[in-house]
């Protein structure tokens, strides 16, 4: 008897030293997980980094570098690879070493460089989102709220197709192939489309306008709150229609960007003109350029200034996507001001493509010359996703830093007004917080240092933009 109950003593004390230790806090199991997917981000940039090293491809390397020990700050291979050497423990720039910091392929060898380099990136986003991924059902669980939800938008920030984080974070799925949207953007998406009706229609003007006054025409005349439209050869009936979408897409822009105070302090008055007879009428009046300014816009469709535009209706039954595009990129010039045309362009494409399925090309040549795109037509807007799907399949995109740092819509080819699009798209549909607190910080200062806020904002070099842009398209645009 008494050796049983030694050995069921010994039993006892065997069991209890082999239980697991005691688990530990979920917040502390929180700062665990999470130091543990950064050392593993750090390591798989800096395996990236080593593949584009060694294909010469220095400017990216060092992206990637860079973000390794953004991950980990002590990741000894990357540090020594962006020249640092480590004094007492501490990491200093190393006077002596010898870097390449640009990419030595170009051309086509550079374009299949590119395309390795992105499949390379959409693995590690894969494998890193699952680990985001699951870290964000760790907290979920232990009822951590906001480290849930953040961990879930970086599961989706790496691998967009991670669709169990997004429908955690409350995203719908538009359509079999289309965007996964947060509640915000469906609903404002909903709203764009279907909110034309209700807009205010204005009412009848009947004094004289400044162009009637100057050219001695006679125009039917309607105003609201945000816009004088004046026409000849219409009724009140066909105004009505197009002070509504005016107002509309004012509504609109307003919401999207958490505007809660007018951005036209006047109205927008907007002359449309029948053809080429008064549009030159017009341009020999207001243009203030040479003749060669007034040559050249005597060729365009209407000439656009605030707070007075021209447009050219010729054979067009309404103007309603002109009226969309003019007013959201007049909006945007006066959100951010400066000359960025892929900002501004691409937000009123934005517009036109929400709210009409359909956008201008009255600001860019949209024959497909420049810079990328061969000599494809991008006039129609509903073939703008599966043409940059293609684009990019081919390595055919015009580049980044051309796009981002474009100073004149003359200077934009279709392609780079696409892909300027394709941008804004990204940027509202994927990071809209950040992208407003962007817009913001790019009010007032030069062109020139908006690269820079960009990575203060976002993070990101205009590489690791470019990057991140190319999974968002591939995973959103169908096929």
């Amino acid at each position: 008897m008494f050796r049983s109950f030694t050995l069921l003593g010994i039993a006892a004390i065997v069991g209890i030293a082999a239980q697991d230790p005691p688990a530990k806090p979920p917040a502390e199991d929180y700062k665990d997980r999470m130091a543990k997917i950064k050392e593993t981000l750090a390591e798989e940039h800096y395996k990236v980094g080593e593949y584009l090293f060694g294909v010469s491809m220095h400017r990216w390397a060092r992206d990637e570098f860079r973000k390794s020990i953004g991950f980990s700050p002590d990741h000894a291979e990357a540090r020594k690879r962006l020249g640092y050497v480590k004094k007492e423990g501490d990491w200093e720039p190393d006077p002596d070493a010898a870097l390449e910091t640009e990419n030595k392929k170009k051309g086509e060898e550079e374009a299949k460089l590119k395309g390795e380099y992105d499949k390379r990136v959409a693995r590690l986003g894969s494998t890193i989102a699952k680990q985001w991924a699951d870290l964000g059902n760790f907290c979920d669980k232990n009822k951590m709220k906001a480290e849930a939800e953040a961990a879930w938008k970086l599961a989706i920030e790496y691998d967009p197709l991670n669709n169990d984080s997004r429908k955690k974070l409350g995203y719908v799925r538009q359509g079999k192939d289309g965007p996964w949207l947060s509640k915000f953007e469906a609903e404002w998406r909903k709203q764009a489309k279907a909110g034309i009706a209700k807009a205010p229609p204005g009412a009848p003007q009947k004094e004289e306008t400044r162009v009637e006054a100057d050219l001695g025409w006679k125009h039917e005349k309607r105003k609201s709150p945000h816009f004088l439209i004046e026409v000849a050869g219409h009724n009140q009936e066909w105004l009505t229609q197009a002070v509504k979408h005016g107002e509309h897409c004012y509504a609109m822009f307003h919401k999207l960007f958490n505007q809660t105070e007018d951005l036209f302090q006047q109205p927008l008055n907007i002359v449309i003109v029948k053809g080429k007879n008064e549009h030159e009428q017009y341009i020999d009046k207001y243009d203030q350029g040479d003749a060669a300014s007034k040559a050249f816009s005597k060729k365009m469709g209407g000439q656009f200034g605030f707070p007075q535009s021209e447009i050219v209706q010729g054979d067009r039954k309404d103007l309603h996507e002109p009226i969309v595009h003019v007013t959201a990129q007049f909006l945007s010039t006066h959100l951010t001001g400066g000359s960025r045309p892929w900002v501004h362009e691409g937000i009123a494409f934005h517009f036109g493509y929400q709210i009409m399925g359909t956008g201008g090309t009255f600001c860019t040549n949209m024959a497909g010359t420049g810079s990328g795109g061969g000599d494809r037509d991008y006039s129609r807007m509903e073939d703008w996703p599966l043409i940059i799907r293609t684009l990019i399949k081919e390595a055919k995109d015009p580049p980044m830093i051309e796009v981002f740092k474009c100073k004149d819509f003359a200077e934009l080819s279709g392609a780079e007004a696409v892909k300027a699009w394709s941008m804004v798209d990204f940027l509202v549909t994927e990071h809209r917080e950040k992208f407003l607190e962007f817009l913001s910080k790019i009010r007032g200062q030069k062109e020139e240092e908006d690269e820079k806020t960009l990575n203060e904002v976002f993070g990101w070099s205009l590489d690791a933009f470019d990057t991140r842009w190319r999974v968002y398209a591939r995973a959103s645009y169908g096929g």
